[in-house]
């Protein structure tokens, strides 16, 4: 007789490949009984918004949209001009995953940096400067634009609220407003809070609003939610200059609208948001998801540092980056373990993405079988 057949491996490729946490799906069938008032004006929205300036301050301006694409993108292009650019790490979505969608919406062109820096996962002051050295500032080149940086990074490090004030000051004295990619800012505030032991709301804006930061993707895709990113602007002394926050918040519902980004159904979007961040939940569902995420990449971490697998950088969220031989990558891929390859294919740099739903079960079982090949 055949034998029976196994049950699939948890795959560990990406956070987007999570259903939707207890909280997120609660709150889509809660909102979708009766009716509400379309485009944002309804009860969901004005909650979600509220939450979201518990976290960051009462001067938070905060929009909705679908996808992260659309949030990274429409954010910037609210402060920018065509003629100007906008730098980032050159490992960064902006740079390697939005495809063209940057260019589309802003206009402006993208110059990606190499850190110089110890930290090859982290922009620097340094590198800001070294970039603005090599303008000559004339109108026969791109004029300064805007620094976007990943908090979490694409290597699952995660900036500290001092690293990015010195990035807006350095940002702001070229010029630059500062956005950040937070579709991972969940698991970098969890990690900040396990080191310092500060709630969920100092911490936010000590990484935003108190460092100078003029706007944020939150994510909530890869926090649970089945769909649904918040655009946050932060008023600040640079900003306000020449009316530049004033003109962002009046262009981005414009913006948002003429690409196709503003949802009718909008409660579908901001329920879940209004849920994930309850001010009055304890402990809040959005940390708790991302700080047991960040326990299960820990847990993977030690077991195959143990295993002897090089772990590339500093596990500090919820991403296990590590170097496999040829004979490991076939042998845990034919085993029916899922991951990806980050950069070139040649380097077998995996990168393992826990979540919420990870279990200790599914790191034991990955553990197990890296175990065989070692």
């Amino acid at each position: 007789m055949p034998s029976a057949p196994t049950s699939p491996k948890r795959s560990l490729r990406s956070d987007n490949n999570a259903g939707l946490c207890p909280e997120a799906a609660q709150a889509m069938i809660d909102c979708a009984q009766g009716h509400a008032i379309g485009y944002s004006d309804d009860d969901h929205s004005a909650r979600a918004v509220a939450a979201i300036r518990n976290l960051f301050g009462d001067q938070t301006e905060a929009f909705f949209v679908a996808t992260g694409t659309a949030a990274n993108t429409l954010s910037i292009a609210a402060f920018t001009e065509p003629w100007q650019t906008v730098l980032c790490h050159h490992e960064a979505h902006w740079a390697e995953d939005e495809s063209t969608a940057p260019e589309r919406f802003t206009g402006c062109r993208t110059s990606p940096i190499h850190p110089s820096g110890e930290h090859p996962s982290k922009i620097t002051p340094a590198d800001i400067e070294r970039a603005a050295d090599a303008s000559r500032g004339d109108v026969h080149q791109p004029a300064p634009g805007a620094l976007t940086i990943s908090n979490t990074t694409e290597f699952g490090t995660v900036y500290t609220p001092d690293e990015i004030k010195a990035l807006c000051d350095t940002a702001h004295s070229l010029d630059r407003i500062v956005h950040i990619d937070g579709a991972r800012l969940a698991n970098a505030v969890a990690h900040i809070a396990q080191t310092t032991g500060d709630d969920p709301a100092t911490i936010c804006r000590a990484m935003t609003t108190d460092a100078g930061v003029d706007a944020l993707s939150l994510g909530g895709t890869k926090a649970g939610m089945a769909l649904g990113e918040a655009v946050c602007f932060f008023p600040n002394d640079h900003n306000k200059q020449g009316g530049r926050f004033d003109r962002a918040v009046h262009a981005f519902p414009f913006l948002r609208k003429g690409t196709g980004h503003l949802l009718s159904k909008h409660r579908f979007i901001t329920a879940p948001f209004a849920a994930m961040l309850d001010p009055n939940a304890q402990p809040c569902p959005w940390i708790a998801h991302a700080t047991h995420a960040n326990a299960m990449a820990q847990q993977l971490a030690q077991g195959l540092t143990k295993l002897g697998y090089p772990i590339e950088h500093e596990v500090q969220a919820n991403a296990v980056f590590a170097t496999l031989t040829q004979a490991q990558h076939d042998g845990l891929t034919t085993s029916g373990h899922g991951y990806y390859l980050f950069g070139p294919q040649k380097n077998r740099l995996a990168r393992f993405m826990c979540s919420f739903d990870t279990t200790p079960e599914d790191i034991e079982s990955l553990l197990k079988d890296a175990a065989k090949f070692k």
